[in-house]
């Protein structure tokens, strides 16, 4: 049976890694929760929940990629942002559903569920998310943080009383900046940058178990200020050959962009 690696991180908040390594975050108040992504979906999530806490709870799409809304389905209603609506139900659509349980089969896992039926699972209701929205959980407040970048409807969550942002993809240490939905690499530095200036002294990512500290945005901005096509080399990715996606690296932080981006203004 698949299930959740659970690590709880501080009273209230824990992180849920899926088997193929992406996080998902339970914020637990006095008199609810809130889940932050929903990752593939191959485990079973309200069950998980539910070991954890029996609370109600609220349900957030960090953005729409396959890897965060996948197991959206799992729920009566998600909220997201409606620049990824059609975004997400793209990449909960049975063609991305099919190539992921292909690359589980690779790794020598199998659904706990009929494949096909998962298959065919498609996307939940989702609810359209407003940026400033807060969350109250009961002696824990959450607002909605705008992160678009990484793709147009990208989130970030701001607990408040502990100061910890959570973050989908938007800023990681690997960021991928030449989607097809990615902003231009300018308004991601502004992003980045505003971000910066909140109110939290540590981040959580979906692709890192560990606290970054809020420093790591420096590192994040020089990279994206100093990336060009000329310093930047071929990424060795060929699913997205077409794209034709380069990437540039300070250190151990890399950003992978596009010629489109690049020249956004």
């Amino acid at each position: 049976m698949l299930k959740f690696k659970v690590k709880e991180i501080q009273k209230g908040l824990f992180m849920l890694t899926d088997p193929l390594e992406v996080n998902l975050f339970l914020i637990v108040g006095e008199e609810k929760a809130l889940l932050f992504d929903t990752g593939y979906g191959f485990v079973n999530t309200p069950t998980a929940i539910k070991e954890i806490t029996d609370k109600p709870v609220t349900v957030i799409l960090g953005h729409g990629h396959l890897d965060h809304a996948n197991g959206a389905y799992q729920f009566d209603e998600v909220y997201l942002r409606e620049p990824d609506f059609d975004l997400c139900r793209e990449h909960t659509g049975s063609k991305f559903r099919k190539m992921l349980v292909d690359r589980l089969e690779e790794t020598g896992q199998k659904l706990d569920v009929d494949p096909e039926t998962w298959i065919n699972s498609g996307e939940c209701n989702l609810i359209p998310l407003e940026v400033g929205t807060i969350f109250d959980l009961g002696g824990l407040h959450v607002e909605v943080i705008d992160m678009a970048g990484h793709t147009g409807g990208s989130i970030g969550l701001l607990i408040k009383e502990i100061k910890i942002l959570l973050d989908s993809d938007s800023a990681n240490s690997h960021c991928w900046m030449f989607m097809p939905q990615s902003l231009g690499i300018n308004e991601y530095v502004t992003m980045l940058e505003r971000v910066k200036n909140l109110d939290f002294d540590t981040f959580y990512t979906a692709h890192q178990d560990f606290p970054h500290d809020k420093s790591f945005f420096d590192k994040y901005i020089s990279v994206a200020k100093n990336v060009t096509m000329e310093n930047s080399t071929p990424y060795g990715n060929d699913n997205w050959k077409e794209l034709e996606p380069r990437v540039y690296s300070e250190g151990d932080i890399s950003i992978v962009i596009n010629e489109r981006v690049i020249s956004m203004v």
